[in-house]
C-alpha cells in the first residue's frame, strides 16, 4: 500500500509541513540532519508525492483541456496536433475530450475539466454560445476558454479566422479555366456546421464567369465519406457534371469512390476538388486536389492565445486572419 505524507512525517519524527517544505525545496530553515532524515525515509518507503493533487490546490496543473466534436474530424485533429507540440514546449499537457457534436455534452465536459483544474480550455464547437452565460468574459468558472470554431463565436481572447472564400473562389475559377461548365457542389447539410463562405464563393465564381446556378448540381450532405459517396452518386446519376467541388476532404474521398463505382475516370471524365488539405489527401491516388488550410500556423496561433490567456486572463486580444491556398 502506498504510504502517505502523514506516515512519512511520523517515521521521520517531523511534521507534515516539514516534509512538504523539504519536498518542495523550501526547507532552508531546517538543519541538514533533518533534511537528510526525511529524504532517507522517503527513499526507503519509495514515497511518490501526488503532485497532481497539489497542483490542483495551487491552480497550476500544467494541463489544458481540449473539447473536440469528433476525434476523427480532420480540422480539429490537425490543429490539436500542432497545439500539442507548441504547448508542450512550455511544459503543458493536453487532456482531450470528445463531445459528439452534442451541446449538453460540451457543458458536461466543461464542468469535468473545471473540476480537475485545467489552466485553460480549447473549445472546438459547432454551437453558438452568444446566448450562453456560463462563459463570461472568456472564462468558464475562471478558466480561460479559447473558441476554435471557424469564427462562429466572438471570443473574449479574439477569434482565429480563416479566409475560406478566396481559396474556394480560386478553386472554382481554376475548374472553369480547365473548361468545366457544369460544376457540382457537395456542401454541408448544416447538421453540425454551416460553411456559408464556401457556398458563397462557389456561387459567385459561377456568376462572375457567366454560368448558371442549377439546384440539380448541388447536394447537401453530412461532411463524411458516406455523405460524399451519396452526394456524388446523385450528381452523377441525375446531372452531367464534369467536375465536383467538395466542401471537405472526407467528402472528396467518398466522391472518389462514387466516381470509381460509376465507371468514370478521375481527372479525365470527372475532376474532384476538396477542402482542407490534411494528411489524408496525400494517401489517395490520384491525389486529391484541395484548398489547403494552414494548420501549422493555425495551431501556433491558438497555442499563443491560450498561453497569453493563462498568464493575463483579463487581457483582450485581437482577431487573427489566415488565408487558405489552392495549388494545382
Amino acid at each position: 500500500m502506498k504510504v502517505t505524507i502523514k506516515e512519512i512525517a511520523q517515521l521521520a519524527g517531523v511534521s507534515v509541513t516539514t516534509v512538504s517544505q523539504i519536498l518542495n525545496q523550501k526547507g532552508g530553515r531546517f538543519s541538514e540532519a533533518t533534511k537528510q532524515r526525511v529524504l532517507r525515509v522517503i527513499e526507503e518507503q519509495q514515497y511518490s508525492p501526488n503532485y497532481f493533487a497539489s497542483n490542483i490546490i495551487a491552480k497550476k496543473s500544467k494541463t489544458i483541456g481540449v473539447i473536440v466534436p469528433d476525434f476523427s474530424e480532420q480540422f480539429a485533429s490537425a490543429i490539436v496536433r500542432e497545439i500539442k507540440y507548441q504547448v508542450e514546449q512550455q511544459g503543458y499537457y493536453l487532456i482531450i475530450c470528445e463531445s459528439n457534436y452534442d451541446f449538453s455534452k460540451e457543458r458536461e465536459l466543461l464542468e469535468q475539466l473545471a473540476r480537475i483544474a485545467v489552466e485553460g480550455i480549447f473549445l472546438f464547437t459547432p454551437h453558438d454560445y452568444s446566448e450562453e452565460n456560463s462563459i463570461h468574459k472568456g472564462r468558464f468558472q475562471d478558466i480561460p476558454v479559447i473558441f476554435a470554431d471557424r469564427g462562429l463565436n466572438e471570443g473574449y481572447y479574439g477569434t482565429v479566422k480563416i479566409d475560406e472564400y478566396t481559396g474556394v473562389y480560386q478553386a472554382i475559377k481554376w475548374l472553369i479555366g480547365k473548361g468545366h461548365r457544369k460544376i457540382g457542389l457537395i456542401m454541408d447539410n448544416s447538421e453540425h456546421y454551416h460553411l456559408g463562405e464556401r457556398y458563397e464563393a462557389y456561387h459567385q465564381a459561377l456568376i462572375d464567369h457567366g454560368l448558371l446556378i442549377e439546384e440539380k448540381y448541388i447536394q447537401k450532405r453530412p461532411l463524411t465519406i458516406a455523405g460524399g459517396y451519396q452526394g456524388a452518386t446523385e450528381l452523377l446519376r441525375h446531372s452531367e457534371v464534369s467536375a465536383i467541388f467538395c466542401c471537405d476532404d472526407m467528402v472528396a474521398i467518398g466522391c472518389y469512390q462514387a466516381v470509381y463505382d460509376s465507371g468514370k475516370i478521375l481527372d479525365q471524365e470527372i475532376t474532384v476538388v476538396g477542402f482542407d488539405g490534411g494528411e489524408v489527401t496525400q494517401f489517395v491516388r490520384p491525389q486529391i486536389k484541395s484548398v489547403r488550410q494552414p494548420y501549422r500556423e493555425l495551431g501556433k496561433a491558438y497555442a499563443e492565445k491560450i498561453q497569453m490567456a493563462i498568464e493575463q486572463p483579463n487581457r483582450r486580444m485581437d482577431d487573427r486572419l489566415f488565408h487558405v491556398s489552392f495549388e494545382t
